[in-house]
C-alpha cells in the first residue's frame, strides 16, 4: 500500500522541482550566495571600500522585505504562477545590466535596489506556498527539497562565478548569472510550476483550508515568536554568508580556496535543509531549531579563534550553513504549522518581511564593523550570541495547533 506522503510526491514533483529551481535561481539564492565573490573584483575596479560594498546587499535584501508581504497578498488571490515567472526573467535583467556600472557607488545600490523590488517574485514566499498546498504529511521534507534549490546555488555558484570572473572579468560573472537564469531558471518554472488552492480575486483567504487570517494570526504569541527570533537569526546568517569569502581570505586563504570552502557551506545548506526538513516531520519543530542554532553559536566561536586548522574551520562553516539551511526553512515550516495555511501568503509574507528586515541589516553593520575595526571578530562574537538567543525564543513554541495535524 503506498504512504500518503509518498502519493503527495507521486503528485507534486513537477511543482517540487520548479520550486527549487525557482529558489536556487532567485534572489535567495544566486544573488545572495554569490555576492561575496564579486567583493574584491569590485574593489580592485572601484577602488571603493569592502563595507561600502556591502551595504548593496542590504538594499537588496530590504527591498525583499518591502515586497514579501505585497507578493504575498497577490499570489493569495491571483496565484504565483505568472509572478515567478515574470520576477525571475527581471532578474536576469537587471544582472545583464549590472555590466554597465561605472564608478558612482550610488548606481551600485540603486541597480541592486530595483533587482530587489522587481524580483520580489523570485522570493520563497512564492515557493513555499505552492509547496505547503501540494504536500502534508511529508510538507518538511518537501519544503527542505524546494529551498534545497539555494543549497544547490551555495555550492556551485561562487565557485562557477569565481571562474567566469578570472576569465572575464566582473562583468563576465554578472553576465553568467544572467544566461543561467534566462536559459535554465525560466523555462523549468514555465513548465513545471502549478497554482493549487488559489482563494479569489475578492478575498485574501482560502476559506477551505485550515489556519488564521492575518489579524487573528498577529494575536497570536507564536506569530510574534517566529519573528522576533528569526530577526536575530537572519540578521547574523547574512552577515556570515555575504562576508564569509573576505573573511576566509583575511584568514590566509587564497581567493579559489576561500571560495571552495565557501561551497562547503553550500553543501551544507544543501544537505541541511533536506535533512531538517526529513526531521521536522518526525520530532517537534522547535527543539530542532534550537539544537541547530546552538551548533551554529558553536561555529561562530571557533571561527574567531585564530590559528585553527583548516578543518576546524570547515565545521565551523557547516555548522553556519545548516543554521542558513535551517532559517528561511523553518520560517515558512512554523508559519504553516502554527498559523496554517489559510493566508499563508499574506502571513508569511509579513514574516519574511521581517526576516528579510534582519537579514538586511546583517551584511549593513558586518561591513561598517569591519571598516572600524579592521577585522570580522566583533561580527562573530555578536553572531554567536544572537543565534543563541534566537534558540531561546523560538524554542519556546510548544506544540502546534491542532489543526497542523489534519
Amino acid at each position: 500500500m503506498v504512504s500518503e506522503t509518498t502519493s503527495e510526491f507521486r503528485r507534486g514533483w513537477r511543482v517540487l522541482l520548479a520550486s527549487s529551481v525557482g529558489n536556487g535561481s532567485g534572489l535567495s539564492g544566486l544573488p545572495f550566495y554569490t555576492f561575496g565573490v564579486f567583493v574584491i573584483p569590485l574593489v580592485a575596479a572601484f577602488g571603493w571600500t569592502r563595507g561600502r560594498i556591502s551595504i548593496a546587499a542590504s538594499f537588496l535584501i530590504l527591498g525583499t522585505a518591502i515586497t514579501a508581504p505585497i507578493v504575498g497578498t497577490i499570489i493569495d488571490r491571483y496565484g504565483a504562477r505568472r509572478v515567478g515567472i515574470g520576477s525571475m526573467f527581471a532578474v536576469s535583467v537587471g544582472y545583464a545590466l549590472l555590466t554597465r556600472l561605472g564608478p558612482d557607488i550610488a548606481y551600485f545600490y540603486l541597480a541592486w535596489g530595483l533587482m530587489s523590488l522587481a524580483g520580489g517574485g523570485t522570493t520563497p514566499v512564492v515557493w513555499t506556498r505552492a509547496v505547503g498546498l501540494w504536500f502534508n504529511r511529508g510538507r518538511g521534507l518537501a519544503l527542505g527539497l524546494a529551498l534545497a534549490g539555494s543549497g544547490l546555488s551555495g555550492v556551485f555558484g561562487p565557485s562557477l562565478t569565481t571562474r567566469a570572473i578570472a576569465a572575464y572579468g566582473w562583468q563576465g560573472g554578472y553576465l553568467f548569472l544572467s544566461a543561467f537564469i534566462l536559459v535554465v531558471a525560466v523555462p523549468i518554472i514555465t513548465l513545471f510550476f502549478e497554482d493549487r488552492g488559489t482563494a479569489s480575486p475578492t478575498s485574501d483567504v482560502s476559506p477551505n483550508l485550515p489556519g488564521f487570517s492575518l489579524p487573528e494570526a498577529l494575536r497570536r504569541v507564536a506569530y510574534w515568536k517566529i519573528v522576533v527570533g528569526f530577526i536575530f537569526v537572519s540578521s547574523v546568517i547574512a552577515g556570515l554568508v555575504i562576508n564569509l569569502v573576505p573573511l576566509l581570505i583575511d584568514r590566509g586563504m587564497t581567493p579559489v580556496s576561500a571560495a571552495g570552502t565557501a561551497g562547503i557551506m553550500g553543501i551544507a545548506v544543501l544537505i541541511g535543509r533536506i535533512g531538517i526538513g526529513f526531521l521536522l516531520d518526525r520530532f517537534p519543530p522547535a527543539l530542532v531549531a534550537s539544537v541547530i542554532l546552538v551548533l551554529a553559536a558553536a561555529g561562530c566561536f571557533l571561527l574567531s579563534v585564530q590559528d585553527l586548522p583548516d578543518w576546524v574551520i570547515a565545521v565551523s562553516v557547516i555548522t553556519i550553513g545548516l543554521a542558513a539551511a535551517a532559517e528561511v526553512d523553518l520560517v515558512a515550516y512554523l508559519t504553516s504549522r502554527f498559523l496554517g495555511m489559510r493566508a499563508y501568503g499574506r502571513i508569511y509574507g509579513t514574516q519574511l518581511s521581517a526576516f528579510y528586515l534582519g537579514a538586511g541589516l546583517g551584511p549593513f553593520g558586518a561591513g561598517l564593523a569591519y571598516d572600524h575595526f579592521h577585522s570580522y571578530l566583533p561580527t562573530l562574537d555578536i553572531a554567536a550570541g544572537s543565534l543563541l538567543f534566537g534558540a531561546l525564543v523560538l524554542g519556546t513554541l510548544g506544540r502546534p495547533p491542532e489543526f497542523a495535524e489534519t
